[in-house]
């Protein structure tokens, strides 16, 4: 009896010690980066999908080129990136990760530049106006543009983003350059907007929830077969007005 009440205690301190070692390896900052990078991949998987067999580009954070940039900051882009890659699979093709050109004012001081402190995607500010038709040009197959930066915020003057070709999806967009509420929808129905990945806005009640990480706990996948059931649901997260 006694040999079997130590072998009992010695497999819970076993499992406690293994619990403690879970929750400290689990920091916050890698919680952020098993988030990003599943909504990169359920973003992908919808997209391989719809489109199967089509070429994208993945933009990305062009301060990660820089020297001396943040581990932090590199860590987070790669999980977005490695998302996309594994939600794509062999039904699509990643034909480059690209960076676009930063404003001139924005490569020597980045302060230097005006941006909006309401803005999920600062970069949207920083980019040339030109940065995604420049893209776009350097990679003519390319089918699909998976941004994880957001989009120009003078949207209006981008090519391609009234070409019909390549679609856009976005992670985490500041939608205001698209337009108002109507404007976005438009964009998501005719196809051009092919996708976008949001944040829940009841995200913090769902996380207190214990189990594994779970995308449809913290985003949501805006898509033409739902947007209108989540206009409906969650009318706040869509610009009431056009943003210029």
């Amino acid at each position: 009896m006694k040999r079997s009440l130590w072998i009992i205690i010695l497999l819970l301190a076993v499992i406690g010690v293994g619990a403690t070692w879970w929750l400290l390896r689990s920091s916050p900052h890698d919680e952020a980066l098993a988030a990003r990078e599943l909504a990169t991949r359920k973003l992908a998987e919808y997209l391989a999908r719809k489109f199967p067999g089509h070429r994208a580009i993945v933009v990305s954070n062009p301060f990660t080129q820089r020297d001396g940039v943040a581990r932090e900051i590199l860590a987070m882009e790669k999980a977005g990136v490695a998302g996309v890659r594994a939600g794509l699979g062999r039904r699509a093709r990643v034909e480059a990760v690209v960076f676009p050109e930063l404003k001139p004012e924005a490569q020597l001081d980045p302060r230097a530049v005006f941006i909006d402190a309401e803005t999920t995607t600062p970069l949207s500010y920083l980019v040339a106006e030109d940065a995604f038709d420049k893209l776009i040009s350097q990679h003519p197959n390319c089918d699909v543009v998976i941004s994880l930066v957001g989009l120009p915020a003078r949207l209006d003057r981008v090519r391609c983003w009234t070409d019909e070709r390549p679609k856009f999806a976005l992670l985490l967009p500041d939608l205001r350059p698209v337009g108002n509420t109507a404007a976005v929808k438009q964009a998501v129905v005719s196809g051009k907007l092919a996708a976008f990945v949001l944040y829940r806005p009841d995200t913090a009640e769902l996380s207190k929830v214990a189990g594994p990480l779970r995308f449809e706990d913290r985003f949501l996948l805006v898509t033409a077969e739902n947007i209108e059931q989540i206009l409906t649901d969650y009318p706040q997260l869509f610009p009431t007005e056009t943003h210029r």
